[in-house]
């Protein structure tokens, strides 16, 4: 697993700082059941080759290896993304869905983050729970990773937990303790719920199961996991039950969330556009100068808008330039993609990165609405919301 906590943005800054050159690997795992027995081992060497070629050192190309042979993989589709240093693995990320990104195999100094970035927004995680009279199951996800982070069990009491049949003092008393024993066992499951929360802040609970352990369960959690608590109405434990129902319905509800941040996000943009009070920067070169400055809160990038564009990465602050005469005497490391170089310069002065192909362009339970990227105000290709205004707001505005 990885080494280094790719939930956190400034984990993945510390990366930019520590400086050196990594070996990176972003790789489309997806197999279809009509590929040869042979298309896996092919991809294998070619990749391995590859790295070898860009000049990656052989305790690398070995970790890389390792990784290809024993790591976990995700349903299809699926994607992986291996950062290694030193021979040290310090991200291994197998991320769903097709590619974000274009493919990589490289070795140097600049690694691309941006498909970590893309499939794991706003450092978004989240818990799924199954739980059953007898106990449950708490996985803690980030979104857009294909494997859980951690896994957690709780067993409660076995004994009396099922109704007496009967009637008269002894169906009672007997009932009395099996629902006492129910409520013990949510409990315990409500504290590990509750603890992760107060440890990792996920953005949503998605709970399923026995319909009577989660009604308890509820009741027994804090306000802080019930304001973010969403029910799936199905037991997923019961013999024959659909493996489809629970994905679905988590999926559903992280769109729900990115959704309405997208629309948090565009409002507080267009607000600071519309009152002409200098907190927005839309123009790609005063965005650099915002960066360089440290400036930039939060930076949206638009992937396909900035493609054609590239600067210069510096080797310390301001950390990117538009020009030499820009780069206030610091060492130009490199010309590299502008996506790459903003990406970069916005985490070292620990700015929130996001994409416009982060979001869901639907609305979520929306089924008539299509599925648009977001669109940045005036069609720009970068917007930035800024810490600080870059002047007096405009007059009569």
């Amino acid at each position: 697993m990885a080494a280094i906590s790719t939930s956190r943005l400034h984990d993945l800054a510390g990366i930019y700082r520590a400086g050196g050159d990594y070996s990176q690997v972003y790789l489309d795992m997806s197999v279809d059941t009509s590929d040869p027995p042979g298309v896996r081992e092919e991809r294998r060497k070619s990749v391995l080759d590859a790295l070898a070629r860009a000049g990656a050192p052989e305790p690398d190309v070995d970790a890389v290896t390792d990784v290809l042979a024993t790591g976990a993989t995700g349903p299809s589709p699926s994607c992986l993304y291996v950062l290694v240093k030193d021979g040290e693995i310090l991200i291994e990320e197998v991320l769903p869905g097709i590619a974000g990104e274009q493919e990589t195999v490289s070795f140097g100094p600049l690694p691309d983050l941006a498909p970590l970035l893309k499939m794991q927004p706003l450092e978004f995680c989240y818990l799924v729970v199954e739980t059953a009279r007898d106990g449950g199951e708490v996985r803690l996800f980030r979104a857009g990773s294909a494997l859980p982070e951690s896994l957690e069990h709780v067993q409660g009491r076995t004994d009396t937990l099922h109704k007496v049949k009967g009637g008269g003092w002894d169906h009672n008393h007997f009932q009395n303790h099996a629902e006492e024993i129910w409520r013990q066992t949510q409990s315990q499951l409500a504290t590990t719920i509750d603890e992760i929360v107060r440890q990792r802040s996920p953005r949503l609970i998605v709970v399923a199961g026995d319909i009577r352990a989660r009604q308890l369960l509820a009741d027994e959690l804090s306000e802080a996991a019930r304001a973010i608590l969403a029910v799936e109405p199905t037991n997923t434990r019961a013999d024959g039950s659909t493996d489809e129902a629970l994905p679905e319905r988590v999926n559903a509800e992280i769109e729900r969330v990115l959704a309405s941040d997208k629309a948090a996000l565009l409002d507080r943009l267009n607000l600071h556009e519309g009152r002409g009070d200098n907190l927005v920067e839309l123009s790609y070169g005063a965005i650099v100068v915002a960066l360089a400055s440290a400036q930039v809160d939060t930076l949206i990038l638009d992937s396909a808008k900035l493609s054609d564009r590239e600067a210069l990465a510096l080797d310390a602050e301001p950390w990117v330039a538009s020009a030499p005469e820009e780069a206030l005497g610091v060492t130009v490391i490199a010309s590299v993609p502008a996506q790459l170089a903003l990406t970069r310069a916005a985490l070292l002065t620990d700015a929130t990165v996001l994409f416009t192909d982060t979001f869901p362009g639907a609305d979520a339970g929306d089924p008539e609405s299509d599925d648009r990227d977001v669109t940045l105000p005036r069609g720009a290709s970068a917007a930035a919301i800024l810490r600080w205004r870059t002047g007096p707001p405009v007059p009569g505005v």
